[in-house]
């Protein structure tokens, strides 16, 4: 299955390979972000997220004891992260920078130059980047953007999952895919895969 969705993207993605091994298979995209809440944050830590978004974030939030901190997005010909409110918003409890790759409800992407920008951002402030793209192979304009899952510069955890590809909602599987500097990636993969292994368990005793 993780050999399937490595070459789904370099497919898809043309250019973007990654070793199998570097995903984390889930049920959802939501149990995704849990593992991921759960790998970054202790109680009360701090998770940057854009405004306007749709509101899962609050809902899985809750349920880790996180708290959300919005960041907004700027309509200037064109959404746009509004970097400098980004910067206000970091406190020594933030932990990440959730993005939604395109945004819902906006449609909007993130760019070449605002990843570069966020890659810095993330390097300076020690913090990890969380990135939806589930809704990434469906471009409004018919212009295929980038993945996330082929970002080195920044510890990066993109996810994804074929309900919203196949258009199959009954389809619930769905991944985690790790990225950034590998030392980081080796880290945060052997804790993945120690929490996947735990839901395993879990479900086999449900």
């Amino acid at each position: 299955a993780r050999e399937a969705v490595a070459n789904y993207y370099g497919e898809q993605y043309e250019g973007t390979g990654f070793d199998p091994e570097s995903l984390i298979l889930t049920t959802s995209t939501s149990e995704g972000y849990s593992y991921v809440f759960r790998l970054l944050c202790n109680p009360d830590d701090e998770i940057l997220v854009p405004k306007p978004s749709y509101p899962l974030f609050e809902f899985l939030a809750d349920l880790q004891d996180v708290k959300l901190v919005p960041y907004p997005l700027l309509y200037d010909h064109g959404w746009q992260i509004d970097f400098p409110s980004l910067h206000k918003a970091v406190t020594a409890r933030t932990r990440a920078v959730v993005l939604v790759h395109p945004n819902n409800p906006t449609g909007s992407y993130v760019s070449t130059s605002e990843q570069r920008e966020l890659n810095e951002f993330c390097n300076e402030h020690n913090l990890a980047l969380i990135v939806d793209e589930v809704f990434l192979d469906y471009p409004h304009d018919g212009i295929c953007r980038p993945t996330f899952s082929a970002n080195q510069d920044a510890l990066t955890f993109t996810l994804s999952g074929l309900s919203k590809i196949s258009a199959l909602p009954q389809m619930k599987l769905a991944w985690i895919a790790t990225s950034g500097p590998a030392t980081q990636v080796q880290a945060a993969m052997e804790r993945l895969r120690s929490e996947e292994h735990t839901s395993e368990l879990q479900s086999h005793h449900d």
